[in-house]
């Protein structure tokens, strides 16, 4: 035990030795740069509520790169389940892109949601995924085969 402890504790040095000297740790920790959408709290899912008065949730998109010197376009698209209608559950920005300058490694994709009831017996869900991203060396998802995070799926359920 106390083997694995300290293992974890030199591992745990290391990095902050090794990213001491940059702003982007994964520098050196990802061979593959990657943009990735979530909820405010990291997952790969959330919920809301359908009887709420009207209000925006904000899902990040993270851009995990070294530093780029260009913008970085990543589309996205919202499908939603055969439960939920544009303007009446939830509206959209009209623009489906966002743009990473330079220095920039966060972004929001923001969703209004309308306050309705629905139907529990259809598919109540809307699927944030994101598309293409404007440099081809930039992956959408976490690497690995799983591409984790490559989309966000929002249930909207009645309290």
């Amino acid at each position: 035990m106390k083997r694995i402890i300290f293992t974890i504790a030199a591992a745990i040095s290391a990095t902050a030795f090794l990213s001491g000297c940059s702003d982007r740790p994964w520098d050196f920790v990802f061979k593959d740069f990657f943009v990735a959408v979530k909820s405010e709290a990291g997952a790969e899912a959330s919920q809301v509520l359908s009887t709420s008065d009207n209000f925006v949730v904000q899902y990040p998109v993270n851009l995990v790169s070294s530093e780029r010197s260009e913008d970085l376009v990543v589309t996205f698209e919202v499908v939603p389940g055969n439960g939920l209608k544009e303007g009446v559950d939830y509206s959209l920005p009209a623009k489906k892109t966002l743009t990473f300058t330079p220095h920039e490694y966060l972004k929001y994709i923001r969703i209004n949601y309308l306050k309705h009831v629905l139907d529990e017996s259809k598919d109540n869900t809307l699927v944030i995924k994101l598309v293409s991203t404007s440099d081809p060396s930039i992956r959408i998802g976490y690497p690995g085969p799983s591409n984790r995070f490559s989309s966000h799926t929002v249930t909207k359920i009645n309290d």
